[in-house]
């Protein structure tokens, strides 16, 4: 027996008896393990969680920060020597919110502590509480949060791909799985007794047209062998079972399929790219923005506690580039050339989808129609298949016949179920185009 007839049975064996206790794997236990291993869904959800983050920002100022630390300059200082020692040090705990109204409120409350206080001296003492308020007089809070929201629309639609492509994938391989695994599984026997027969043939006519039928068969079990060494070895010992799961689960799959030919009246990325059109016409709005100063400006209002006295505070602070080398001319383009650019992107984002979507709606087209040839072309097959046989029995045809036969049966069935497995798995694309 050859290198390659061990190799093949070998595999055989390890599809039939490769199904321990130890890896049993249910459809679901497969499905989220390999979300937990895949590099592309686990950016994108992390990218999700960011831009979920950002939004909230926006949305939620209400939600406070609360902090603490050394204000200012200042810092917690020892000092060596025979009259040091820890310093007198203040600190401040601050509650502040972000984004109200594009303004930012800090409210303060200064505690010193003196590590050795004298006598009569407190060793903790509270401050003046301090309120500030901060703002530009140009905050850009509409585009910003438009370019959030078309960041976090983005970012639901690419988590929710990953997992729907991971899952396309999954059942694919499921498929080629079963399909290679019968492959070997159903032609390794047919094989054998065709080269036999083919041995011993002396009618050359047959014996060529068995041959074809031996050379055809070894090529789609090397081709199923190939397949496997890149498959799950899981998945391989649990091919029927999985395939069960996936049938089971199939139909809810693609319950919301529209009728062919249909097309969406929108995408998560054509309204996210509407979104990043309005930030940037918000953005276009303010093209003067880089030739004007744009200060801030701050308000403080503390309590004197010892006076119990009101004190209060404006300040200004701005900066103005009187001579550059063209940096605000090109920022001001920008601005304005940003709003079209973004416009020609929704553009070709439209002609794009629409054009996706007709190719993916004729490509099942395509393959519903190759699985029906390739349903009619089993058919046919049964019936010559059976044909041979009955003549066979009655002495009208001869062994080699009947063996091309059969291998050309065995060939049509995985025909015939690859065509099946390969229009399910579009359905599952266009229902991604969907969603």
């Amino acid at each position: 027996m050859t290198p390659r007839k061990h190799w093949i049975i070998a595999t055989a064996l390890l599809i039939v008896t490769a199904v321990p206790a130890v890896f049993a794997l249910s459809w679901d236990e497969l499905y989220a393990e390999r979300l937990q291993e895949d590099l592309a869904y686990r950016q994108a959800a992390l990218g999700l969680r960011q831009a979920e983050l950002r939004v909230a920002q926006y949305d939620e100022f209400y939600v406070p920060y609360l902090s603490i630390g050394t204000p200012g300059q200042t810092a917690i200082r020892y000092v060596g020597g025979e009259d040091g020692g820890l310093q007198p040090f203040t600190l401040q705990p601050s509650l502040s919110f972000t984004n109200v109204f594009g303004a930012s409120v800090a409210l303060g409350l200064p505690v010193t502590v003196v590590p050795s206080p004298a006598e009569g001296q407190d060793s903790v003492s509270i401050g003046d509480p301090g309120l500030t308020v901060s703002r530009r007089i140009f905050e850009e809070t509409t585009p910003n949060v438009l370019g959030a929201r078309a960041a976090l629309v983005r970012a639901q639609d690419a988590e929710r791909g990953a997992r729907e492509d991971l899952r396309i994938g999954l059942v694919n391989e499921v498929f080629e799985a079963r399909a290679a695994a019968q492959t070997l599984s159903s032609t390794q026997q047919q094989l054998e007794n065709a080269r036999r027969i083919r041995d011993a043939s002396r009618d050359e006519t047959a014996e060529r047209d068995l041959e074809r039928s031996i050379l055809q068969a070894e090529r789609a079990v090397i081709q199923a062998e190939r397949a496997l060494r890149n498959i799950d070895e899981r998945i391989i010992g649990q091919a029927d079972a999985l395939y069960a799961d996936i049938l089971d689960r199939f139909d809810e799959w693609i319950t919301d399929l529209p009728e062919p030919d249909t097309i969406p009246p929108t995408t998560a990325d054509i309204e996210a790219q509407r979104l990043a059109v309005a930030a940037a016409d918000a953005r276009r709005a303010f093209a003067f923005l880089p030739y004007i100063p744009n200060p801030s400006l701050s308000a403080t209002v503390s309590w004197d506690r010892d006076e119990s006295e009101l004190n209060w505070s404006i300040g200004l602070q701005f900066s103005v580039t009187l001579v550059d080398r063209g940096e605000r001319a090109v920022a001001a383009l920008e601005r304005r050339e940003g709003a079209e650019i973004e416009r020609l992107r929704l553009d070709a984002a439209v002609e794009a989808f629409d054009r996706n979507v007709r190719t993916a709606w004729e490509e099942l087209t395509l393959l519903e129609l190759d699985s029906r040839i390739r349903a009619l072309d089993l058919e046919d097959q049964i019936e010559a298949t059976e044909r041979t046989r009955d003549l066979f029995a009655a002495g009208f045809a001869t062994e080699e016949s009947l063996v091309s036969a059969e291998l050309a049966l065995s060939s049509a069935e995985l025909t015939a179920e690859r065509a099946e497995h390969s229009y399910r798995v579009q359905q599952l694309r266009v229902r991604r185009l969907f969603e």
